[in-house]
């Protein structure tokens, strides 16, 4: 389900995840020989189930792109450290995210584009996490929301942050408190390292819709303007 739009130039679709054995199956007939192995080696059938429908939900969305209908073709690479690519569309830059209940896609020829999604059912120590990997001024939002609001608080910042090192092409090692967000009045980047653009060279937005309302998810993207080609060179990751 395509969600509101969030700039010109950049699409994200959300999909729940279905306990559903027929769909699973036909999910698996469009993946390759190793996804399917790999699914073969998953701890339970609900774990095997999600990544069968994630991984075709991807391709799904390829194929939206290159107009291809035939999704087994549409197989897509990792960098080094994880961020899908497709060959048939190097220009276009991709992110995925999935949490309990459903999955996200996102893309963008315009932008480097990330994405993160997380149930809000999730039970964590939200303060000893946010103490651990957030910027002080984050973690004082957190520390300051009543009691009520302080996991969401804690979420909202969260997808953030991991949205935007997706973007970047990092994981959780580079840093969450390099990146430093405000909720309010609205959501904004405020702080990001310099040979990274600074703060202006990115977008941030919240993710609604019914679709997540309804699996009970907090999604965001973070999108970035995208660098000159020596200084995209420089930071890639590589295939």
């Amino acid at each position: 389900m395509p969600l509101p739009k969030v700039a010109a130039g950049v699409t994200v679709l959300f999909a729940p995840f279905y306990a559903d054995d027929g769909l699973t199956t036909a999910c698996a007939a469009v993946l390759s020989d190793a996804e399917q192995q790999r699914s073969e080696r998953l701890a339970t059938p609900e774990v095997r189930r999600s990544f069968l429908q994630r991984r075709a939900f991807r391709r799904y969305a390829a194929s939206l792109v290159t107009g291809c209908g035939d999704l087994a073709t549409l197989d897509f690479a990792v960098h080094a450290k994880g961020r899908p690519w497709l060959p048939a569309t190097p220009a276009v830059s991709w992110s995925v995210s999935s949490c309990r209940s459903g999955m996200l896609v996102a893309w963008s020829e315009v932008f480097e584009i990330g994405v993160d999604v997380e149930d809000r059912a999730r039970q964590a120590d939200c303060m000893a996490l946010a103490q651990r990997y957030f910027a002080s001024e984050e973690t004082q939002l957190v520390a300051t929301a009543t009691e009520a609001t302080r996991m969401t608080a804690f979420l909202r910042l969260w997808c953030l942050k991991e949205a935007v090192l997706k973007g970047i092409g990092e994981g959780i090692a580079f840093g969450l408190d390099r990146f430093v967000f405000t909720l309010d009045p609205e959501v904004q980047l405020v702080a990001a390292p310099a040979d990274w653009g600074g703060p202006e060279a990115y977008h941030a937005c919240e993710l609604s819709g019914s679709s997540l309302a309804d699996a009970a998810a907090t999604a965001a993207v973070v999108v970035r303007c995208r660098p000159p080609a020596a200084s995209l060179q420089s930071h890639s990751a590589g295939p």
